[in-house]
């Protein structure tokens, strides 16, 4: 199994051995330009070696399967109004990958509304302004466009 490493701030990852749980602090610097993702093979000083992946995110990505719905405007604008569903695979403070149904008539950097429901208690509706950042297939990452502070059911969603 491949251990998941975080790397901090100050582009530095504590290492855990699965053999014998001792910790070890590592500089990960040369590995922060890279565009994909990094897998390393570690050696603890027991001599137990192991894979690790790096996880370089600033932020938490929840998995999810959330069904909802994208638009290119916040109203039915006419014949040029893109819309669509969407499923929501993962979701953070800061944005969300979603896939969808077909392939998309928006690209990078175009503005989008979308709309879904958390699988929370509440059932929590979200409706967020989103930039498009990135385009694989049919998976779309999305940046929400305005972070706010008091969002506060995506917040307990994301930390539940």
């Amino acid at each position: 199994m491949t251990a998941k490493i975080y790397v901090n701030e100050d582009n530095t990852g504590t290492f855990v051995c699965p053999k014998c749980q001792k910790t070890s602090v590592k500089d990960l610097s040369r590995y922060m330009a890279q565009k994909t993702a990094v897998r390393l093979k570690a050696r603890c000083a027991c001599g137990h070696a192991y894979e690790v992946f790096l996880e370089k995110r600033k932020k938490f990505r929840k998995p999810a399967n959330l069904p909802g719905s994208y638009r290119s405007s916040a109203i039915d604008s006419g014949p040029r109004d893109t819309a669509g569903s969407m499923i929501v695979k993962d979701l953070s403070y800061s944005g969300l990958r979603i896939e969808v149904g077909a392939p998309p008539l928006f690209t990078v950097g175009d503005s989008l509304y979308v709309e879904f429901r958390l699988d929370d208690t509440r059932q929590s509706q979200v409706r967020k302004k989103v930039i498009v950042k990135n385009i694989e297939g049919l998976c779309v990452g999305l940046a929400f466009a305005s972070l706010q502070n008091n969002d506060s059911a995506l917040g307990f969603y994301l930390f539940s």
